[in-house]
């Protein structure tokens, strides 16, 4: 049989590598425009390749802008180091910077304030005077490239440093008979440190500690103000501070009033001179408030002083005398008062029988008699004693009176002798007047 297969095969037409890949891709394209999910599912692969070309590649960059960015200052420690201190707050021109970044496209979207840094470096700084500052910013999504503003103009001072105290003072409602007391201050004194001229015009700092509510001691941690001489507030941004508060502990307790005793046998010690005598004693002030817990201020009610001697005195005085101590009070209005000690001559009495009558406003051509009298004398001794020696007068007045008897109270010398008392034999004289006959 002949064989003719070598000879068909001759006939066919070869076909080559490029057309086989032309068939594959018509076959593919008449599939695709036979089947719409085939299509879309190809634009979605196109669009996910060209996303992974554009965020693979850094080189591909977008600007973008970030305002009302806030800055932070460094470089302090090195400031101070060269003896220098910043003289203005940077505070609110840091508050509102703009930063435009050129971020790859993969980080674009994330590009935010949060992951931007802005900062003043001081630390460059090395003379005192006014000066432009450059400001700097980073972020780890991109690279920087403008800064609005791009510096600060800041005045810069040499560094001082002094010690102030601290003054307390109460504020709030004070609750009627409490008594309110500041016992410590830590710290009493801050150190201040910062640009010369404020510094030096630092003059205290104070605490305002506020009791409303409170009925009972307490300690709390409080904030202090810086004053300048003449009382004004001075701010304390740019200033360092040994301490940012201070502890303050206040005492709290009920308070009664009470008297200082004048008994003499709790005030005086001693006897005066012979003849002499503790005639009164007056306390000034004569009450002091007394602070101390409610039990102890319910069981007292006088309050004592540390005697003061009389020993051989024979003339009045006034000394200072301190209250007696006693446990568990916390405070007294005034721990000293002034005892004013009157010494006179000891009171004695005696009998006088020499007792003058001097008589007034006798009418004319009348005579008068009178009985005589006695008079009991009390009064300091030096005076009884030179009336007993020089004797008593009294007056009687006659002014208007005719003849005949009458009982009439005499007069003794009260201002001449006004610590004597005159006690007479009989309250009235028995006098009569009788008209005295003509001779011719």
């Amino acid at each position: 049989m002949e064989n003719k297969t070598p000879e068909n095969e001759n006939l066919r037409p070869k076909t080559t590598f490029l057309d086989r890949v032309a068939w594959s891709l018509r076959s593919f394209w008449r599939m695709l425009a036979n089947n719409v999910w085939l299509k879309v599912l190809s634009l979605l692969l196109a669009i996910l390749l060209w996303n992974y070309v554009i965020s693979s590649n850094t080189s591909i960059t977008r600007s973008k802008t970030i305002a009302g960015l806030t800055g932070y200052v460094t470089g302090q420690t090195t400031l101070n180091a060269n003896r220098l201190a910043l003289l203005d707050d940077p505070t609110e021109a840091l508050s509102s910077i703009a930063v435009t970044v050129d971020a790859p496209q993969a980080y674009y979207a994330r590009l935010s304030g949060d992951n931007i840094q802005v900062s003043l470096d001081l630390s460059s700084v090395r003379t005192a005077g006014t000066q432009e500052v450059p400001l700097r910013a980073s972020s780890s999504y991109g690279r920087v490239t403008d800064i609005v503003p791009d510096s600060l103009t800041l005045t810069f001072e040499a560094l001082d440093s002094r010690s102030v105290p601290i003054n307390s003072v109460l504020s709030g409602d004070m609750q009627e008979n409490y008594w309110y007391n500041i016992t410590r201050m830590n710290p009493s004194n801050l150190t201040v440190s910062g640009a010369g001229s404020v510094v030096r015009n630092i003059g205290s700092a104070t605490v305002y500690v506020d009791i409303t509510g409170h009925d009972s001691p307490f300690t709390q941690a409080q904030p202090y103000v810086l004053l300048d001489p003449a009382g004004e507030e001075i701010s304390a941004e740019m200033l360092n501070l040994s301490s940012s508060s201070v502890s303050v502990s206040v005492d709290i307790y009920p308070t009664k009033e009470l008297p200082v005793s004048t008994d003499l046998a709790n005030v005086v010690a001693g006897q005066p001179a012979e003849g002499y005598v503790v005639q009164s004693v007056t306390i000034q002030p004569e009450t002091i408030t007394v602070a101390a817990d409610a039990d102890l201020l319910d069981g007292l009610t006088e309050l004592m002083i540390e005697s003061v001697s009389v020993e051989g005195l024979s003339q009045s005085f006034t000394e200072r005398a301190t209250i007696t101590p006693l446990s568990g009070v916390k405070n007294l209005s005034s721990e000293q008062v002034y005892v004013n000690v009157t010494i006179s001559e000891a009171s004695i009495s005696g009998h006088i029988d020499n007792v003058s009558v001097l008589v007034a406003g006798k009418g004319e051509g009348l005579s008068v008699e009178y009985n005589t009298m006695s008079v009991y004398v009390t009064g300091p001794r030096s005076v009884v004693e030179q009336l007993q020696n020089d004797g008593v007068f009294v007056s009687v007045d006659l002014t208007g009176l005719k003849a005949g008897t009458y009982e009439i109270e005499p007069v003794f010398d009260n201002e001449r002798f006004p610590n004597v008392t005159f006690q007479p034999e009989h309250e009235k004289m028995t006098v009569t007047l009788t008209e005295v006959g003509n001779d011719e």
